[in-house]
């Protein structure tokens, strides 16, 4: 089958990826190597230094571990030991079981891109439609790119703490190696949030020989779950594409837990294939429920923390310097170098004064809180998808309009497709977007 990029009249085919962390790199990867005979450019616009990397991959402290076995995390659906190889060439001594350091990951995406795509460093500003479904992407440094086709692939914003405050002593980026850098080693520090960002805040201050007490408050009060060291027997899914239960939240819950197996994380890793058709097939009514009731306790099971990393945070657990509590902040405020937290829990308001807070509330899906994604809303030129999560998308990655109309020549990767498809952020997801959105570009071959 061949598709609209297949037979385009402009030569050479113009593909400008916006965003080059691992969803943006993985798709330049993808065009790359697609066997179609077209004449291709691909330009990814990023402002850091480095493609591949992104927020995730950009830390440099070996103590931040991939969260998936080295097996699983390929950059290609089809070779899944293809990570491994390259982790091996490197002299590395690695296991297929193993969860080998972020950073490394980061340099696997560059090596397999081997600057096969023009980097051009940059923030994208907005983009403008021509004919014949092209577009303009402008720059940030004025320069302005026209594209047969953009590949969205911006990641998530980074989430805005309320009642914050602008102090040198609150860390409102926990990417911020200098705020981390300036928590001395004795200072009682606050972390708002317990998800896989704020356990790596833990590594770092650890890393960095800190000793003083950590306090975690967050909504929730949980932490990620922990991979065991072996690996479990595969089960099949407690529901699939097509089943009754999989229509309401509570039918697929009441499978689960009837579901046979030994440990609760093959009845999640046996269901994890199915997610995004099952999510496609709940009823919007479904998905809110799902979102307001079910989501963190979803994601602290399905996104867990590497067993090595398990065992610091409870070591620390246990010896009194790490405390997890179930709080809400309601606000922030400094006097001289000490910081007063408040914040309500079991139903009381309460003060907690510390030396630090770093904030770690995750990254929002709302993709008004991009500028750039938020100029793309207000002139129509897409939508946000119904749940607020990301961009409203065609089941094939391509951008809608506000009337539910395919945008030509747009698509989505990687968090934008959220609200569409819920689990869109791995690397399971992020390779099959690449994959398949360059097969609807170059044409199936």
């Amino acid at each position: 089958m061949t598709l609209s990029g297949a037979t385009h009249v402009h030569e050479p085919l113009t593909v400008v990826i916006v965003g080059g962390g691992a969803a943006g790199t993985l798709a330049a990867i993808r065009l790359a190597e697609h066997p179609a005979q077209i004449p291709r450019r691909i330009v990814v616009i990023e402002p850091a230094g480095e493609l591949g990397r992104g927020a995730a991959y950009g830390t440099r402290s070996p103590s931040h571990l991939l969260n998936v076995r080295a097996s699983g995390m390929s950059a290609y659906p089809e070779d899944g030991g293809h990570f491994l190889a390259w982790s091996q060439r490197q002299g590395i001594d690695a296991q297929e079981t193993d969860f080998l350091p972020r950073m490394l990951y980061g340099g696997y995406l560059r090596d397999t891109l081997a600057g096969r795509a023009e980097h051009v460093r940059g923030r994208v500003t907005g983009m403008s439609a021509l004919p014949a479904g092209r577009w303009t992407v402008a720059i940030d440094d004025g320069q302005a790119i026209e594209a047969d086709h953009v590949i969205l692939a911006t990641g998530n914003a980074l989430a805005l703490l309320t009642g914050a405050l602008d102090h040198p002593r609150v860390v409102a980026d926990p990417w911020s190696g200098e705020g981390i850098a300036n928590i001395g080693s004795n200072d009682e520090v606050l972390i708002v949030g317990s998800g896989l960002t704020a356990v790596d805040v833990i590594l770092s201050l650890r890393d960095a020989s800190h000793e003083g007490r950590v306090r975690m408050l967050s909504s929730h009060g949980l932490l990620p779950e922990a991979h065991v060291p072996q690996v479990l027997p595969a089960v099949p899914p407690f529901v699939s594409v097509g089943d009754r239960a999989g229509r309401s939240v509570r039918g697929a819950m009441a499978a689960a837990r009837a579901a046979n197996a030994d440990d609760w994380r093959q009845v999640v890793d046996g269901v994890r294939p199915q997610i995004v058709g099952l999510w496609r097939d709940l009823p919007l009514a479904e998905q809110q429920r799902f979102v307001r009731h079910l989501a963190r306790r979803w994601d602290v099971r399905r996104h867990r923390m590497a067993p090595q990393v398990a065992a610091v945070v409870e070591q620390l657990r246990a010896r009194g310097r790490l405390v997890v509590e179930h709080a809400r902040v309601t606000g922030v405020t400094a006097d001289g170098d000490r910081v007063h937290v408040s914040h309500v829990a079991a139903g009381m308001a309460q003060v907690v004064t510390v030396d630090a807070v770093v904030v770690c509330v995750g990254p929002s899906a709302d993709p008004r809180r991009d500028p750039f994604l938020a100029t793309l809303l207000e002139s129509r030129v897409t939508s946000r998808h119904p749940l607020g999560l990301g961009l409203d998308v065609e089941p094939d990655g391509q951008l809608r309009m506000p009337d539910g109309a395919p945008q030509p020549g747009l698509w989505a990767m990687g968090s934008l497709r959220k609200g569409a498809e819920w689990e869109s952020t791995a690397v399971p997801e992020l390779r099959l977007h690449a994959r398949n959105v360059a097969d609807q570009i170059l044409g199936d071959a």
